[in-house]
């Protein structure tokens, strides 16, 4: 009877081997990441590589998201360490808002939640997802302008294919347990673990080596704690950018819906810009009164500290009801051959300088009115035609 059923066994799975998963081990094959990926190197103990953290050009980068923090994803120094043979912990570790792994493409992977404050009644932060902050590829820039995911990694999985990802079975990531992470049923349902998977989003293949794998339907969940041990696997070098008054910008969170993104060079500097639409936000006008935006066209670029122009936080007044922003617009310095008359400039703030408190700013001040090239007062571009 016993022979009767493994013969079975062996029937069923040549008939339909996407169930019989044996998942591939190829940390240290160039050919299982992307060509984003630098300096590949194995010992016998350790996986090392190097990256910018920055996904395939092609990638959608950044649209699609409605709720914006102002950030523009930046080229780091990345340096990822990964274990070559990890082990399963006694207990799993839970996640927290920050990273949890690395997608092979050298682009971070974090948590799925935000940084925002502890829902009490679930004792969980917002969802980045359900929030409105991801692009059509899963990710966005954070405080650091480092590009990230935090659901499955959409454009880099359909970019893999059926044959990478449900045949070879080769990983999409690793966790920062350096277990790998796969993508299993992406393409063929037949080939779904979705049933099998513990607490952690994990399981063990047909030769026992331990795999988390991400949800293939929304809300794409990569994994929900760590089965390993979690450790340091991760080194960056990159330069904070800076404002006028010589502030690390780490952004404002403002209801912008990103339609385009873009970056160029120009010698010293790249220019990034982002096109959208502002909705349902009070503008703190120059002579200080504010009026509210239901829906508006207009751009959010930076290229230096003297040539940007990025919505801050206004200061608390007793004529202000609610949160009031304002849109600091400086060209001073901008790069030749950045042609910053092609954008739709939001209406600058002119006024008094403001103290920058709260998330763009530590409380030195902000902007007050400048010269302007036409010889007039402020900080805004000359007048067009």
């Amino acid at each position: 009877m016993k022979i009767w059923l493994f013969g079975l066994a062996l029937i069923l799975g040549a008939i339909n081997p996407a169930n019989a998963h044996e998942i591939k081990n190829c940390k240290c094959d160039e050919a299982c990441f992307t060509d984003e990926i630098s300096h590949l190197a194995c010992d016998r103990d350790k996986v090392r590589f190097s990256a910018k953290g920055l996904p395939d050009p092609s990638h959608p980068v950044m649209t699609g998201i409605t709720a914006s923090n102002q950030q523009f994803p930046a080229a780091h120094d990345f340096e990822f360490e990964i274990l070559q043979h990890p082990q399963l912990a006694s207990r799993p570790t839970m996640t927290e808002a920050g990273p949890v792994g690395v997608a092979i493409n050298g682009v971070p992977i974090f948590d799925p939640s935000t940084q925002g404050p502890v829902n009490p009644q679930t004792g969980k932060r917002p969802s980045a997802f359900t929030e409105g902050e991801l692009d059509e590829c899963g990710g966005h820039a954070g405080r650091g302008d480092d590009y990230h995911y935090h659901i499955a990694p959409r454009c880099l999985i359909n970019d893999l294919g059926r044959q990478w990802v449900d045949i070879d079975k080769k990983p999409v990531g690793y966790a920062m347990d350096s277990f790998p992470i796969l993508a299993l049923g992406w393409f063929e349902p037949a080939n779904s673990v979705e049933s099998l998977l513990d607490a952690c989003r994990g399981m063990k293949d047909d030769k026992g080596s331990y795999f988390y794998n991400v949800k293939t339907t929304p809300d794409w969940n990569v994994l929900n704690c760590l089965s390993g041990t979690p450790r340091g696997f991760a080194r960056d070098r990159w330069t904070m950018r800076r404002d006028r008054t010589g502030q690390d910008i780490v952004g404002l969170p403002i209801p912008f819906e990103i339609k385009t993104a873009s970056s160029q060079s120009f010698g010293g500097d790249v220019c990034r810009v982002m096109t959208g639409t502002l909705r349902g936000e009070q503008l703190l006008q120059s002579n200080g009164t504010t009026k509210r935006i239901d829906r508006q066209d207009g751009a959010l670029f930076y290229c230096n500290a003297a040539c940007y122009g990025l919505f801050f936080e206004a200061d608390r007044a007793s004529s202000i009801r609610g949160r009031a922003i304002y849109y600091d617009y400086i060209d001073d310095a901008c790069p030749a051959g950045f042609d910053l008359a092609s954008l739709a400039i939001f209406e600058p703030y002119l006024g008094s300088a403001q103290s920058r408190k709260g998330p763009a700013g530590t409380g030195k001040a902000g902007p007050g009115p400048k010269p302007r090239p036409d010889g007039q007062k402020g900080n805004g571009p000359p007048p067009r035609n």
